[in-house]
């Protein structure tokens, strides 16, 4: 890493230093051979695990709360279209939906469209709040898990000097 200002190089605690040093001989065009010894210089930052750590968090977040989102939308679609609730299917998307909507139901109350079909708006209200909640924690995760970091630099040092 190159320090540009005339203040010393600073590492915060998630940074390591990893040093190595080698000999290579090269031959040259006109056929001596040179030795160089590379000195490599990794800073690397931990801080990168924790921000792997934090994207598969929110990720996994958000596919739980896509399904939940899905699902009631389905519930909706069923109500609004009255499906038959003697189906297997509808069935289990009301019993799947119905305590994800439960606290959210007598809200408002239910716009019937004409022959046993309704409109849930508690259910319109569960998906906006879920995918609030949602986003607020992924959200708190990045803020908790993922700080900013330098990320890594890399510095190669050659000395060239001639063998023979």
């Amino acid at each position: 890493m190159v320090n540009r200002s005339n203040e010393p190089y600073r590492r915060d605690a998630d940074q390591e230093a990893l040093i190595s040093n080698e000999q290579q001989d090269i031959v040259t065009a006109d056929g001596s051979i040179v030795g160089q010894n590379v000195g490599t210089t990794a800073m690397v930052d931990h801080a990168e695990a924790r921000r792997s750590t934090a994207d598969w968090l929110t990720g996994l977040l958000s596919l739980i709360i896509g399904v939940i989102a899905i699902l009631i939308a389905i519930r909706i679609v069923l109500k609004l279209l009255a499906a038959n609730t003697a189906s297997g299917f509808t069935n289990f998307i009301y019993g799947v939906t119905g305590p994800l909507v439960a606290p959210f139901q007598n809200i408002f109350g239910a716009t019937a469209t004409g022959e046993g079909a309704n409109f849930e708006i508690s259910s319109v209200l569960a998906i906006a709040i879920y995918l609030l909640i949602g986003w607020l924690i992924t959200r708190l995760l990045v803020l908790i898990i993922d700080r900013p970091t330098s990320g890594v630099s890399v510095t190669r040092n050659v000395d060239k000097r001639t063998l023979r």
